[in-house]
């Protein structure tokens, strides 16, 4: 039965998930068309096992659910999951480069991602002036470590961050 053990051992891969599904569902019809029907249950575990790691949270919190979700309730899931994780990427990859004029404690401009700074307001140990541009106020005591700029978390500086 090659088509059963392509059924189970096809994987995403670099396919998006609709060709995904697509491959997956022709197979599990060409077996049905040859008299060895494939179940939904045995369909759905067909589809999550061939996920990669990034749907592994996805995958785990589907099959926990208690009731029954059908082939095409999990279609429409994981082109939703795809979708979110497709932002969320984005979303990571996207530089970000910091104001022109550089606070002290920074060697250089260079450019972090948007995972490590956001256009949350200035925290109690930072001041905005009209430009734009931060100014660091963590040293006003010698004795205190360093604040870092961009998680406002003691102990390290925002290169290090």
């Amino acid at each position: 039965m090659a088509l059963k053990a392509q059924l189970q051992t096809l994987n995403k891969g670099s396919l998006s998930m609709i060709e995904y599904i697509k491959h997956k569902l022709s197979i599990a019809d060409s077996l049905a068309e040859n008299l060895h029907p494939i179940s939904d249950e045995d369909l759905v575990g067909y589809l999550l096992s061939g996920l990669d790691s990034s749907y592994g949270h996805f995958s785990i919190a589907f099959m926990m659910k208690d009731a029954y979700a059908s082939v095409d309730d999990l279609a429409g899931l994981l082109l939703q999951e795809e979708a979110r994780l497709e932002q969320d990427h984005a979303r990571h990859a996207t530089p970000v480069t910091l104001p022109s004029q550089v606070p002290p404690l920074l060697p250089t401009p260079t450019a972090y991602t948007a995972t490590h700074c956001s256009t949350r307001p200035a925290p109690n140990n930072t001041q905005s002036n009209n430009s734009g541009s931060f100014q660091n106020h963590s040293y006003d005591n010698r004795h205190r470590r360093p604040t870092c700029q961009i998680c406002n978390k003691p102990g390290h500086e925002a290169i290090d961050c």
